[in-house]
């Protein structure tokens, strides 16, 4: 396969995903580019990396600014043109499909799969938006559909049952995607990452300070959540918590943000438990500082909500970093449906929350052991699989291609000889 000569747009960075996912591909000496439009200045480039940030692949384009019916179809439409694959996530695959461009991957983050494909109007929706609603779910739904393959991995029974609603023309590929770029961020380059991480000069500062560093970075969403996928179950680790501090008498503290719906409720929970002093609150940071905290923590907790989820982000960022971590994962649900299954502790309440963070810190060599066992998994599971699924996908792609341009040029030599005849008999 000829890599120098196939482009590949990955478009948009929710959660930095598609800035990772371009740098893995150009590691492998593929030319890709990002296409950024209307991020979120935590989702740009240079929230990701602490490296200099490379322009010449990195390019604006506005298209989602507008409601989609008014998008310039021919502008998008010619923007892509030049690209051979299209990677997508988000809005942007509603955009593109209404503009006639072919998405190739669809590398959804959550909401753009269980929420935006679906709309159903409600009295307090004007005309206008109804019409525009209803069109992004329309595209978003049919990009998803007709796209070649659609990576997310496995999550739960209920979760599962939207995927029922999709009549998907590709594969759905139940792995992650490759959002982290590894090279870069590991635990083996800790020491490098927190020399340049202003939120790791906060975390050393806690480490003199505390015996014990526990890290839980999912947004404060538990009190009025939006759907029942955002219930983060916050307030149970907040008293869990509490009560490993009376019970142990432990010199520990709790990292969490100020990210998320409810942070003043969660901030007056922490307040009526007395832990004004065990919980650090944190402003919202960028995904390279998280990630050099993280190298510096004990503990990780994901969410302690009522839905086991096999992983998410904040998770793999953990694994990423060779970090222990503590979520709500029911491991008989996914025995028969993924190829393997990560070392971690489960929790879904107070008490079991408990248990597992007493358990961590009283068995220290099996906390290692699992925290480097689940490592390995997801270098493997989490980053090779799925890149190895990317490449499959572009080698197809680039196959067809390849056939077209043989066609067109075989085609082109027919013409060619049919013209030299009739001019052969013209003379």
């Amino acid at each position: 396969m000829d890599r120098s000569n196939l482009k590949i747009a990955c478009v948009g960075n929710m959660n930095n995903s598609m800035f990772a996912v371009t740098r893995h591909l150009r590691h492998r000496g593929y030319q890709a580019d990002l296409i950024l439009s209307d991020e979120f200045s935590h989702f740009k480039p240079e929230a990701d990396t602490f490296e200099q940030v490379n322009f010449n692949y990195i390019k604006e384009f506005d298209f989602l600014k507008s409601d989609i019916l008014y998008t310039d179809r021919l502008l998008v439409n010619r923007f892509f043109t030049s690209y051979d694959v299209i990677i997508a996530c988000g809005y942007s695959v509603a955009y593109l499909t209404y503009s006639k461009v072919y998405v190739d991957v669809v590398l959804p983050y959550g909401s753009d799969l269980y929420d935006l494909p679906f709309y159903t109007p409600t009295s307090q929706d004007t005309d206008y938006f109804k019409v525009q609603r209803t069109a992004l779910a329309k595209y978003q739904k049919k990009g998803i559909e007709e796209a070649r393959a659609v990576i997310f991995d496995y999550t739960n029974e209920e979760f599962e049952e939207i995927f029922k609603k999709f009549d998907l023309k590709g594969v759905r590929y139940k792995y992650a995607y490759p959002f982290i770029f590894t090279p870069e961020f590991s635990y083996q380059q800790s020491g490098a990452l927190c020399r340049k991480s202003v939120g790791a000069t906060r975390m050393i500062e806690l480490r003199k300070q505390f015996d014990l560093v526990v890290f839980n970075h999912i947004r404060q969403s538990w009190k009025n959540p939006l759907d029942i996928w955002s219930y983060k179950g916050n307030e149970r680790i907040f008293r869990a918590f509490r009560t490993f501090i009376d019970d142990t008498k432990a010199s520990a503290c709790l990292v969490v943000f100020e990210y998320g719906t409810d942070v003043e409720d969660s901030k007056a929970l922490v307040k009526e438990l007395k832990l004004e002093e065990q919980v650090v609150w944190l402003p919202v940071s960028q995904r390279k500082d998280i990630l050099s905290m993280i190298s510096l923590v004990d503990i990780g907790i994901g969410e302690i909500g009522d839905h086991s989820w096999f992983s998410y982000g904040a998770v793999y960022e953990f694994l990423c970093m060779k970090k222990p971590v503590i979520h709500h994962r029911d491991d008989q649900m996914y025995l028969d449906k993924v190829e393997s299954l990560y070392p971690m502790y489960s929790a879904n309440n107070e008490a079991t929350l408990l248990a597992a963070l007493k358990l961590a810190c009283r068995d220290k060599e099996t906390t290692a052991r699992i925290a480097g066992e689940a490592h390995q998994w997801y270098m493997s599971y989490a980053i090779e699989k799925p890149i190895g699924i990317l490449l499959q996908v572009i080698g197809a792609k680039n196959r067809m291609a390849s056939n077209i341009r043989k066609f067109f040029r075989k085609l082109s030599l027919q013409m060619a000889s049919v013209i030299f005849y009739i001019k052969l008999k013209l003379t």
